[in-house]
C-alpha cells in the first residue's frame, strides 16, 4: 500500500481513487517501477498495458486468454479488454 485517503465528503471516491492511482502510477513507471503490485494489473491499471508490452503483447495475451478460458469465466476484463460477448461481470 502506497497511499490512502479519507472518503467521507467525496461525491465519487472511486473516481478520486483512479485518478490518485492514475498519476501515482505514471510517476512510479517513469522512475522504472512496475505497472503491477502483488494483486496483478486488474482493470484499474489495464489501460497502462499497451504502453508496458506493446499491441502484440497484447495479442498474445489475448490469445492466451481465449484458448484457456473460452467462456470468459476467470478475470473478465482483467488487464484486458474480451471482445466476447458472454461475460460474468
Amino acid at each position: 500500500m502506497y497511499f490512502g485517503f479519507r472518503i467521507s465528503g467525496l461525491k465519487d471516491p472511486v473516481k478520486v481513487y483512479e485518478e490518485i492511482e492514475d498519476e501515482a502510477r505514471k510517476v512510479i513507471m517513469a522512475s522504472g517501477g512496475s505497472l503491477s503490485h502483488h494483486h496483478g494489473v486488474g482493470k484499474i491499471r489495464k489501460k497502462f498495458m499497451p504502453a508496458v508490452i506493446g499491441e502484440g503483447g497484447l495479442k498474445m495475451l489475448k490469445g492466451i486468454k481465449e484458448y484457456v478460458d473460452p467462456l470468459n469465466i476467470f478475470a473478465t476484463n482483467n488487464i484486458i479488454e474480451n471482445d466476447t460477448e458472454e461475460t460474468n461481470e
